[in-house]
């Protein structure tokens, strides 16, 4: 095809918009398969199975839904039990979800969910139960606000 000079090339320009539609088209592909199978958690990511067999543990597990976030004093770690004034206390030197090893390696950042608490000693009125954390589920990173 022979072309004079400043004639457009339909052609080409109807390529171009393919090629546009087509890229287009597969991003959106893309993004539709990925929220429609997000990536998956390793049970382990979200457990410590050690905690539950911990031989410092002196009653059964018990869930609560609270917020986890870092504090000074000892435990560093901490949960309030929503709707108490309760803290539970996790031990220092006990393990953490993998999950969760990185938002709280900060005091910016809290952790709101269902905790799997096991307690290394009874329950007192209070006073802060401390523990280990066996699981985590249904939970949100947040930042902290002060």
């Amino acid at each position: 095809m022979i072309l004079k000079a400043g004639t457009p090339d339909h052609g080409a320009t109807r390529a171009r918009s393919n090629v546009k539609v087509a890229t287009n088209v597969c991003l959106m592909v893309l993004l539709a398969l990925y929220f429609m199978c997000p990536p998956k958690l390793n049970a382990g990511d979200t457990e410590v199975p050690s905690c539950r067999k911990d031989p410092r543990v002196v009653a059964a597990c018990y869930t609560v839904h609270g917020r986890l976030n870092n504090w000074n004093g000892n435990p560093t770690r901490r949960i309030w039990i929503v709707g108490t004034k309760r803290m539970l206390g996790l031990r220092d030197g006990t393990e953490l979800p993998v999950m969760l090893q990185k938002p709280l390696s900060d005091f910016d950042h809290e952790v709101v969910g269902d905790f799997e608490f096991c307690p290394f000693t009874p329950q007192k009125s209070g006073v802060m139960q401390v523990g280990c954390l066996a699981a985590v589920s249904k939970y949100e990173v947040k930042k902290r606000s002060y």
